[in-house]
């Protein structure tokens, strides 16, 4: 499913719950950034993750790294008050 958000990055392409795993394994998340979790991607070189803290991040797919990550909400709510319909 496609979104667009209200917040930068502003589009939002989920991955199906039989690709999460395999995602995060393939780009190696557990390697480069411990306790997060990816669950979609910007369709520009970003992905959207679960922090360890709870909060949905951005993460880049190259330099990927806790400090690169950019608080996108604090929490899954407000992630997805800011989800607007599917494209």
């Amino acid at each position: 499913m496609f979104c667009e958000l209200d917040e930068n990055p502003y589009y939002c392409e989920f991955w199906a719950l039989d690709e999460l795993e395999p995602f995060n394994a393939e780009y190696q998340v557990p390697e480069y950034a411990s306790g997060y979790f990816g669950f979609a991607s910007s369709g520009g070189g970003e992905m959207f993750a679960i922090s360890p803290t709870g909060s949905v991040v951005c993460l880049p797919f190259i330099g990927m790294e806790p400090k690169a990550a950019i608080e996108i909400a604090p929490t899954w709510a407000v992630f997805e008050s800011q989800l607007r319909s599917p494209l």
